[in-house]
């Protein structure tokens, strides 16, 4: 397995992916149509890292500098690369794809002269949670039932690593 920036041809797999990938518990939209596009403002395909085996899409991850998803604030979170998304193709969880997508992640960041990395999860992903701490990312804040999804009131969970600590 290895990971390299996406191109635009990757556009139907990884919307299959994000299609089969698909959860309640880990998206606040309803699940996308499989002719859903992949790159989407702010999101181009320089943005996204693609995890792949014999040339197949396994999954990726949408890596944006955090100016873009917060244009407003530019220059002062120029240091900060936010996860804007992460979906593994369920046949292939619990591989390494997704460990393999957050070394991808952190080589980046470190690459566009980034000292954090952010993202939020759903507090209803405690996978996703766990994943991410295991490699270093610590809960740096808690929106308690910031979310009605599916008639209940879920907790957004701000994530973070800081790419200085060492961690």
């Amino acid at each position: 397995m290895r990971v390299r920036t996406a191109v635009q041809d990757d556009e139907p797999e990884l919307a299959r992916i994000v299609h089969t990938a698909w959860s309640p518990e880990s998206s606040v939209f309803p699940r996308p149509p499989l002719d859903a596009p992949a790159f989407t403002e702010p999101v181009r395909p320089e943005d996204v890292l693609v995890a792949v085996e014999n040339a197949h899409p396994l999954g990726f991850a949408k890596l944006v500098p955090s100016s873009l998803a917060q244009p407003k604030v530019g220059s002062v979170t120029a240091h900060v690369q936010l996860i804007y998304g992460c979906s593994v193709a369920p046949e292939h969880q619990g591989r390494g794809v997704g460990t393999a997508l957050l070394h991808a992640i952190r080589q980046e960041s470190v690459a566009r002269g980034a000292r954090r990395i952010t993202l939020k999860v759903l507090g209803s992903n405690p996978r996703a949670q766990a994943l991410y701490q295991r490699h270093g990312y610590r809960v740096e804040g808690t929106l308690r039932g910031e979310l009605f999804l599916q008639g209940d009131y879920v907790d957004d969970v701000l994530m973070a690593l800081d790419l200085d600590s060492g961690a």
